[in-house]
C-alpha cells in the first residue's frame, strides 16, 4: 500500500506548511530523501527559487523536477526520474491539462507505479485532487468541472475550502448527483492515506477537511472534529 498527502492549499515561503513539510519527509523514511517536483499543472512555470522547492531544502532534501512540456522530455526521463523519487510534489494550476499531459506522456502510468512501491505521493490544490478519483477545479474557461483523475483515493476532491468561491462543490455534487462521496480540504489542511489508513493534517495556521457523504444527501461532516468518521472510509 502507498501514501499520500493531498493538501487543499497553503504557502510555503512563510513558515505554514513547514510541519507538513516535515510530515511528508518522515513518510520517506529518509533524512535526506529525494522529492521530485512536477509543477505540469502550472504549465511547467517553475524555476530554482520555487516556494515549495525550497522548503524541502530547507529541511535537507535533494530536489528535482520533472517538467512535461519540454521538446527534450523522453520517456525514458520521465521514468527514471519518477523511479528515483523517495517522494514526489505535485504543483498546482489547471487540473485538466495536468492529467491531459500525464495521459499523453504515461506519466500518470509511472506514478501509479511509484505509489504501489511505496513512493510518497503529495501536492496542493491540483496536486492534490489528482491523486482522487475525481477533481472539482475552474479548469475550463473559469467554469467548474469535475475532472477524471487516477483513482487512487476513491472519492472526490475540491481544495481550498475556506474560500466561498470553492464552495459550490456542495451544490455541484447534489445537482449532478455523484455516485461518489466528496472531499473537501481547506488551505493548510490535507487529507491522507497512510498503507490504508485515512489521516489529516493541518499547517500552523490550521485547517480542516470535510467529508460529504453520496449515500447520505452529500450530508457534509467536518473531519477533524469528528475524526471517527475515518474508520468508515
Amino acid at each position: 500500500m502507498g501514501k499520500i498527502v493531498a493538501l487543499g492549499g497553503g504557502r510555503f515561503d512563510n513558515g505554514e506548511m513547514d510541519i507538513v513539510t516535515e510530515h511528508i519527509i518522515s513518510l520517506t523514511g529518509k533524512k535526506a530523501p529525494l522529492i521530485l517536483i512536477i509543477p505540469t499543472a502550472s504549465f511547467d512555470n517553475m524555476d530554482e527559487n520555487d516556494d515549495v522547492k525550497l522548503c524541502f531544502e530547507k529541511f535537507g532534501c535533494t530536489t528535482d523536477i520533472l517538467f512535461l512540456t519540454h521538446d527534450d522530455v523522453t520517456e525514458k526521463t520521465i521514468k527514471e526520474k519518477i523511479e528515483a523519487a523517495d517522494g514526489i510534489f505535485v504543483q498546482g494550476g489547471n487540473l485538466k491539462f495536468l492529467m491531459d499531459t500525464w495521459k499523453a506522456t504515461k506519466t500518470d502510468t509511472y506514478l501509479l507505479q511509484a505509489y504501489e512501491r511505496g513512493t510518497v505521493l503529495s501536492g496542493a490544490s491540483s496536486g492534490a485532487m489528482c491523486w482522487f478519483r475525481e477533481g472539482y477545479d475552474d479548469c475550463i474557461d473559469g467554469q467548474f468541472v469535475f475532472v477524471p483523475c487516477l483513482d487512487i483515493i476513491p472519492y472526490i476532491n475540491c481544495p481550498h475550502y475556506q474560500s466561498e468561491y470553492w464552495q459550490t462543490f456542495e451544490e455541484a455534487l447534489a445537482v449532478t448527483k455523484k455516485p461518489v462521496s466528496g472531499i473537501a480540504c481547506d488551505n493548510g489542511a490535507g487529507f491522507c492515506i497512510n498503507d490504508g489508513v485515512y489521516y489529516t493534517v493541518a499547517g500552523n495556521e490550521d485547517g480542516d477537511c470535510y467529508f460529504y457523504d453520496a449515500n447520505d444527501n452529500y450530508k457534509k461532516t467536518n473531519i477533524n472534529q469528528n475524526p471517527d468518521i475515518l474508520k468508515r472510509l
